[in-house]
């Protein structure tokens, strides 16, 4: 089954998922696409966010169905739990936060300065 996500699967991650980390929205591994197992701006993000690093310069654009005012906090809540578990190894848990992140919104990286 492909790994689909709905906004709906967004507010099932709670403030106790974020304090203690979870699994629940992340894809099987098998799942996840090559150029998030290789590294791409969405994974760039997830990485960033895990390490507590500069978030990559990009514009972000949340796709139908992830348009509402609460959308971006679920966000957050669900990323922040997922890169807060211990269970999956460090490669799929950025690589499938990576993925979850896309699901839900766009990112496009902003043009250099220069």
């Amino acid at each position: 089954m492909a790994y689909e996500l709905t906004r709906g699967d967004l507010d099932c991650v709670t403030p106790v998922d974020e304090a203690f980390g979870t699994e629940r929205l992340l894809a099987p591994w098998e799942e996840i696409p090559e150029e998030f197992k290789r590294g791409n701006v969405y994974t760039d993000l997830a990485s960033a966010i895990f390490y507590g690093n500069d978030l990559p310069k990009a514009s972000m654009t949340f796709l139908d169905g992830f348009t509402d005012d609460g959308a971006p906090k679920a966000l957050n809540r669900a990323v922040r739990a997922h890169l807060q578990s211990w269970a999956p190894k460090h490669e799929h848990k950025i690589s499938g936060v990576g993925y979850l992140i896309s699901k839900v919104c766009s990112l496009e990286m902003a043009e250099s300065e220069g």
